[in-house]
């Protein structure tokens, strides 16, 4: 069941599986993968003020003079994906993660603005600094980097932070998951808790984009990783289905999205030149596997193949001939939407990991119409909460 926003979820907090962070144990590490013996290092942010929750980063400057490469970085983010590192250097403060920057006219000043603390000196941890030597974080949850550009610091505050961020183009799809989730809708977006199987609670964002298209779609999912943080993003929504392929009502969970639009235009006519998105596996898979035996049987679960495509491109499509056209240079299409590419490719360039539930609501011909939105919004809305529950967005 859904825990609503704001009630019920202090008392499930110490359900959700956590572990401790040693972090004079882990700088130690650190020190010899940047290959600095003599390390020194700051904390700074929620941790160092301790103020943070268990979601939050462990904000660390490491004052350098030479580039740490990307082998470095990675080894860095395997070590311990909760800490951010900035390296400083002349009053700038560069993320490790997304090359993010916090500046000022020195270091001196840069570590006053941010209020940093010592804990590190020349290779050697401070025995005063012992309060904030073990940080406790989720166990189960991996933590998004700090995204650019960092707002005074005051981005991403942890009131924002979420495990999964949703997105919808319409208001009707944005209703129907709050519905579904138990929590209350608010402009533009509301935070939920909903507890999984094993009485585990995940904060779920979702974003109300109130717009179609995947330019705007790809830039109000860029705005809101960066602001939630969030490992996962899920469009919701609904679709017109290819008849063949897919029915009314349909749920469908693509493996690939193919953005139809591109093509190159010559004197002997247009050139298809289609792009593709990937979706996450994980889910995908968790999904087909399913326990979906005791929901209603008044839609269909269609988790798509490999090879099986939704369409994706910047019209409303009512028109069969239009349909079949492109249902012809892409024999395994199962719909079409207008949305599913742009947050793809957001989530991609974030390095997220991204999922497409749509609906089938209509068949994108002559008979389109609305009267089968508010049940493919509804049965949506349904699946991606079952899929909460079940544990599929576990890593």
């Amino acid at each position: 069941m859904g825990i609503r926003a704001g009630t019920g979820v202090r008392g499930h907090r110490d359900l959700v599986p956590k572990r401790q962070v040693d972090l004079q144990e882990v700088l130690l590490e650190v020190s010899e993968i940047l290959g600095v013996p003599d390390i020194t290092v700051y904390i700074f942010g929620s941790r160092k003020d301790r103020t943070g929750s268990s979601r939050s980063d462990i904000d660390l400057l490491v004052p350098l003079e030479h580039r740490v490469d990307e082998f470095q970085a990675r080894e860095l983010w395997a070590l311990e994906p909760y800490l951010d590192i900035f390296i400083l250097d002349r009053g700038i403060a560069t993320s490790l993660i997304n090359e993010s920057q916090i500046r000022a006219d020195s270091d001196a000043d840069l570590i006053n603005l941010v209020g940093a603390q010592e804990v590190f000196v020349e290779g050697s941890w401070r025995d005063h600094s012992q309060l904030l030597r073990y940080h406790t974080v989720l166990a189960e949850r991996s933590p998004a980097a700090t995204c650019a550009p960092l707002y005074d610091l005051t981005d991403a505050i942890p009131a924002e932070r979420a495990d999964i961020l949703v997105m919808t183009a319409l208001t009707e799809e944005y209703h129907a998951i709050v519905d579904a989730l138990g929590g209350f809708r608010m402009a533009p977006s509301s935070l939920v808790d909903v507890c999984d199987s094993g009485d585990s609670p995940w904060r779920v964002r979702i974003v109300n984009m109130a717009e179609m298209g995947s330019v705007g779609a790809a830039l109000k999912t860029q705005d809101a990783i960066r602001r939630t943080k969030a490992e996962h993003v899920v469009l919701v929504g609904i679709c017109a289905g290819i008849p063949g392929r897919a029915e009314m009502l349909d749920v469908v969970i693509p493996k690939s999205v193919l953005y139809y639009e591109s093509k190159k235009v010559t004197g002997s006519g247009d050139q298809s030149a289609p792009e593709t998105c990937e979706c996450d596996d994980s889910v995908r898979n968790r999904a087909a596997l399913g326990a979906w035996r005791s929901e209603p049987d008044d839609y269909h679960l269609k988790v798509l193949a490999d090879g099986e495509l939704l369409a994706c491109g910047e019209k409303v499509v009512s028109a069969d001939g239009f349909r079949d056209d492109i249902a012809k240079a892409h024999r395994k299409l199962a719909g079409i939407d207008m949305e599913s590419y742009g947050v793809l490719r957001a989530a991609r360039a974030a390095g997220r990991k991204a999922t497409v539930i749509k609906s089938v609501c209509d068949m994108a011909d002559e008979e389109k119409s609305d009267a089968k939105h508010t049940e493919a919004c509804s049965a949506a809305a349904r699946v991606l909460h079952r899929l909460i529950v079940s544990g599929a967005f576990r890593p």
